[in-house]
């Protein structure tokens, strides 16, 4: 039974020493926290939230209701999942939730674009833990940014 223990201790240190590090620490870097200032939208994605906000939200809203720095410095402090989840939870007023997670994503993307937020390299997560890491600061505090 020892011989087994052995066997699987060796195994075990022999696994950890061929690991790379340099793996743990891209998936760490992909999880660091941003800011909504840091590029974290497409352009593509907002487009398409553009989209989705004229077919599922323009009964009801206008786009001008979102901008300005009162709508940013509202959400000044949290992180982008905030506003995400009282999209999703709570519209089309008549259905909530009954749109897909990217859509949502997309027209938060959209109001973004709409507040002057840089687009970036990728689309905005739809999975919490990934909107979790996402910052949104005042208005103030985006243009401070060297």
């Amino acid at each position: 039974m020892s011989s087994i223990l052995e066997a699987m201790t060796v195994l075990a240190l022999l696994l950890v020493s061929i690991a790379h590090p340099s793996v743990a620490q891209s998936s760490d870097a992909a999880d660091a926290p941003v800011s909504v200032s840091d590029g974290v939208f497409t352009a593509t994605q907002a487009e398409h939230g553009e989209q989705v906000f004229a077919a599922a939200c323009q009964g009801c809203h206008q786009p001008e209701q979102f901008t300005g720095p009162g709508f940013i410095d509202a959400w000044s402090g949290q992180t982008a999942d905030a506003p995400f989840d009282v999209i999703r939870k709570t519209m089309p007023e008549d259905n909530p939730s009954s749109l897909k997670r990217s859509d949502y994503a997309a027209v938060l993307a959209y109001l973004f674009h709409l507040n002057g937020l840089p687009t970036g390299e990728t689309d905005l997560p739809s999975l919490a833990r990934k909107l979790k890491q996402i910052r949104i600061e005042s208005v103030s505090e985006t243009r401070e940014k060297p």
